[in-house]
C-alpha cells in the first residue's frame, strides 16, 4: 500500500506536499484582468520572480511543489488556498462571494483531481465562502469565521461535509473593521504559526 500523498488535519505541520498555480502574465490586457479584479496595477515582472522564489523557498524546506497553469480570466485564482478546504480525506469545493472569482473553484478541484487528490464535498445552494475564513484549531477541529465572504450556509454545510472526517466545527464572527474590501478573512485576524503561536492583527483582535 502506498502513503496518502494528500489530506490535512493541521494548519501549521510540516508542508509535505503543496499546490500553487502560476500566476497570469503577459501584456496589457493581462494587467487589465487583475485591476479588475481589485487589484492595484501590478507589475508582472516582480510577480513572476516573487512567485519564482516563493517555490523555490518551498522547495527548499523539503515540500513537494505541484505547480499549476495560469487560469485565464481568473487573476486571484494564484491564491489556490481559497478556493477550496483540503480535509484528510480529500477537497471540499467552496463558492466565491467575490465576483470575481466565480469559476476559480471547479478549475482547482480539477487540477487537483488530476494531481491525484478527490474531492469529497462541495457547497450548494446559497452557500459562499473562502478558505481564508478557515483554519485548524487541532487535528479534530477546524474554526470557521463568518465574513462578508463566508456565510452560514457555508458554515452549516461545512459542519455535516467534515464530520464525515471526525471533524468538528468552531465558528467565530469576523469584524466589519472597514468594510468587506479589508478584513477579508478570519485568517486577516489570526494566522496560526505552530500548536501554541499565532500572528495576531491585534487592532481587531476581540
Amino acid at each position: 500500500m502506498t502513503q496518502q500523498s494528500y489530506g490535512v488535519r493541521s494548519s501549521v505541520a510540516e508542508l509535505k506536499r503543496v499546490a500553487v498555480r502560476r500566476p497570469l502574465l503577459g501584456g496589457a490586457d493581462v494587467v487589465a484582468q487583475y485591476e479588475a479584479a481589485h487589484w492595484q496595477t501590478p507589475d508582472l515582472g516582480a510577480l513572476a520572480t516573487q512567485h519564482a522564489q516563493f517555490v523555490t523557498t518551498l522547495r527548499s524546506l523539503g515540500s513537494d511543489v505541484v505547480e499549476f497553469d495560469p487560469a485565464q480570466g481568473l487573476p486571484d485564482a494564484l491564491f489556490v488556498y481559497d478556493p477550496v478546504f483540503v480535509v484528510p480525506s480529500g477537497t471540499v469545493v467552496l463558492r466565491a462571494a467575490k465576483p470575481a472569482r466565480v469559476g476559480e473553484n471547479e478549475r482547482l478541484a480539477a487540477d487537483l483531481e488530476l494531481a491525484g487528490v478527490p474531492t469529497i464535498g462541495s457547497l450548494m445552494g446559497d452557500a459562499t465562502a473562502d478558505a481564508g475564513d478557515m483554519f485548524w484549531l487541532d487535528t479534530d477541529t477546524v474554526a470557521i469565521g463568518r465574513s462578508y465572504r463566508t456565510n452560514q450556509d457555508a458554515v452549516d454545510q461545512m459542519r455535516g461535509i467534515l464530520a464525515g472526517d471526525g471533524v468538528a466545527v468552531e465558528t467565530f464572527d469576523v469584524p466589519h473593521d472597514l468594510g468587506p474590501e479589508y478584513c477579508l478573512h478570519l485568517m486577516s485576524v489570526i494566522s496560526p504559526v505552530r500548536e501554541d503561536l499565532a500572528v495576531i492583527y491585534e487592532r481587531l483582535a476581540p
